[in-house]
């Protein structure tokens, strides 16, 4: 078990560290991210707060590992079908954010461990980073195959992706089905090239 978050080695970790993490999700879909303490968890757990203090530094971090169990980042595989690839990428997106704990958790650790920059980092690393080149990946080969515009800002799509469920899930309550997946796809394969984006000039007065 590769334990990101934890102060302690990352060959090795706690006897109870999935006893310790099954804890931290239980807790937090019971009580919610503001509410989960350490003491909490280790009460759940069945373990000393101190064992867990050994090995995560903070709730943050703990909960970061917990969340990171469940996070799927897959590479996307060469199907030789840019539509099948792209669907494969944002229905996984979709899964990581149908998973409530995920949806609601997730941005309130980002935003807890702004004030701790290399907590931040490894924050971005696990959930951001090898995902996003994992499906930028599957685009740039849609780019290859003709399939999509040579001037694609991959960036952009996936902002275009997860921001639309993210906020479908947490603030309209619209619904994160096959449909929108279908529709996000060919927003990416329909339309015209999305460029990067450049600031506009400043008019002057």
């Amino acid at each position: 078990m590769a334990l990101v978050f934890s102060s302690g080695s990352a060959a090795s970790g706690p006897r109870s560290a999935s006893k310790i993490l099954n804890a931290a999700r239980d807790v937090l879909s019971a009580q919610g991210y503001p509410a989960l303490t350490i003491e909490g968890v280790a009460a759940a757990a069945g373990v000393g707060k101190t064992t867990i203090y050994r090995w995560w530094p903070s709730k943050e971090a703990l909960v970061a590992d917990a969340l990171a169990e469940i996070f799927r980042a897959d590479e996307i595989p060469d199907l030789g079908d840019t539509h099948a690839e792209l669907r494969q990428a944002v229905d996984m997106t979709i899964d990581n954010y149908t998973n409530e704990d995920m949806a609601t958790a997730l941005p309130a650790l980002a935003a807890s461990l702004l004030p701790h920059p290399e907590l931040m980092t490894r924050f971005r690393e696990t959930f951001l980073h090898r995902k996003r080149e994992n499906i930028a990946a599957a685009l740039h080969r849609g780019i290859q195959r003709g399939d999509l515009p040579d001037g694609l800002d991959t960036d952009l799509v996936q902002d275009i992706w997860a921001g639309t469920i993210l906020y479908r899930r947490l603030m309209t309550g619209s619904s994160l089905d096959t449909d929108l997946a279908e529709h996000l796809v060919q927003l990416t394969t329909k339309a015209p090239p999305l460029l990067p984006h450049r600031e506009s000039p400043r008019t002057s007065r």
